[in-house]
């Protein structure tokens, strides 16, 4: 089942989550970031991610609307595709779900 997520960030909140990330030194956690429309919501974004996002919403200040896109890309496996629209790039990785920790 495919999600898609809507988050409005700074680049400051950027930074703040990739060192939170950079942290999390023996697991992987969802991070927990609030959603429109949706309150909070745990997603599993990566260092690379974030570092990437960083980089490509980094260049200007103000909010930027962030899609997280979540698909199914097997049986166990799922694709985040992670777009900033300041520069139109995207971002694929996959993950194990199971692999991120809730808290």
């Amino acid at each position: 089942m495919e999600k898609a997520y809507e988050l409005a960030l700074t680049p400051l909140q950027i930074e703040v989550l990739l060192d939170s990330v950079r942290g999390f030194v023996d697991n992987k956690k969802l991070l927990h970031v609030p959603v429109a429309g949706e309150g909070v919501v745990g997603l599993p974004l990566t260092e690379e991610a974030l570092a990437w996002l960083l980089n490509a919403c980094g260049q200007t200040d103000g909010k930027h609307n962030i899609m997280v896109q979540l698909t199914p890309a097997d049986d166990e496996r799922t694709k985040v595709t992670v777009r900033c629209p300041a520069d139109g790039e995207i971002f694929t990785y996959e993950v194990l779900l199971e692999e991120f920790d809730e808290q």
